[in-house]
C-alpha cells in the first residue's frame, strides 16, 4: 500500500526536500505540508493521513505539543518525529511515535521508517488483529444488529459513516448496523475494495456512486444506486483524491 502523508516543518527548503526524498522510495503520497502545529491539528481534523512528518522546533506550538494533540484524534495516525535535535527523543517516544529521525538523515534511514509504518497498517501485526476483505475471500464484513453479529457482503454497502471515536455507522442494502471498528480501520480493512474516503467522516463504495453532482467550491455530492440516504459530500480536501480515483 501507498502511505498519505503529511509533512510539518517551519522551513520550507525541509519541506521540499523530505517531499522529495519520500517521493523517491515510490511508497508515500505527500497529501499535505504544513507550517506549524495549529495548521497540522487543523488539517488533520479535516483530512485524516497515515503518517506525519513532523518537526519539533517550530514556533507557535511545537512538534511535542503537536503530538500529544494528534494521540486525540479518533483517526490518530502514526508520527514520524524529524529534527535536528536529539535531546528530544526520549519525550517523543513516550508520545508514541513511530519513529525518531536526526537531521541530516540518510535516504536508507528515511526507507527504514517508512518501510516500519507500512508494515503497522499492511504486515502481520496491523492484520493479525484486522484482516482485509475482498472478493477473493468472500467479501464478508462482520457488523452488528440488534445484538447479533451479522456478516454483510461489502457488496451491498452504500457507504460508513463515523459515529463517534469508537462507533461507524454502515449503511447497505439491507438496512443500518454498526461496529466498533473506526472509519480509518475500515478503511484500511476494505483496502482491497473499491472505496473511496470523501470526507473525514465518510467511506463510499464506488461502485454505488450513479450521480456526481458539482457542489460549492468545487466539491461534489454524490447520488448512491438505491441508497435511501441522498447527497454524500465529497469535500474539498478530498477532491484531488476523488477525481483521480474516479478519472476525473
Amino acid at each position: 500500500m501507498r502511505l498519505k502523508a503529511l509533512i510539518v516543518d517551519d522551513e520550507f527548503p525541509a519541506r521540499e526536500e523530505l517531499a522529495c526524498m519520500l517521493d523517491e522510495t515510490g511508497a508515500v503520497d505527500i497529501i499535505g505540508a504544513c507550517e506549524d502545529g495549529e495548521e497540522a491539528l487543523e488539517f488533520l481534523r479535516e483530512r485524516p493521513v497515515d503518517v506525519v512528518f513532523l518537526d519539533i522546533q517550530m514556533p507557535t506550538m511545537d512538534g511535542l505539543a503537536t503530538a500529544r494533540e494528534i494521540m486525540s484524534l479518533a483517526d490518530r495516525p502514526r508520527v514520524i518525529f524529524t529534527t535536528g535535535f536529539s535531546e528530544h527523543a526520549v519525550k517523543a517516544f513516550e508520545l508514541e511515535a513511530s519513529d525518531y529521525l536526526v537531521k541530516p538523515y540518510s535516504k536508507e534511514r528515511l526507507e527504514k521508517a517508512v518501510r516500519k509504518i507500512r508494515d503497522y497498517y499492511g504486515g502481520e501485526q496491523k492484520t493479525a488483529g484486522l484482516k482485509p476483505v475482498g472478493p477473493e475471500n468472500g467479501g464478508k464484513l462482520p457488523v452488528w444488529a440488534n445484538d447479533r453479529l451479522i456478516l454483510l457482503n461489502i457488496a451491498d454497502i452504500f457507504f460508513a459513516k463515523a459515529a463517534g471515536k469508537r462507533n461507524t455507522l454502515i449503511v447497505a442494502r439491507k438496512g443500518e448496523f454498526s461496529t466498533s471498528t473506526t472509519l480509518r480501520e475500515l478503511e484500511v480493512k476494505l483496502g482491497k475494495a473499491n472505496f473511496i474516503r470523501t470526507h473525514k467522516s465518510y467511506l463510499v463504495n464506488a461502485e454505488r456512486i450513479e450521480e456526481i453532482v458539482p457542489w460549492f467550491n468545487n466539491t461534489y455530492l454524490l447520488v448512491l444506486q438505491d441508497c435511501p440516504v441522498r447527497d454524500i459530500p465529497v469535500a474539498r480536501h478530498y477532491v484531488r483524491d476523488f477525481n483521480q480515483r474516479m478519472s476525473l
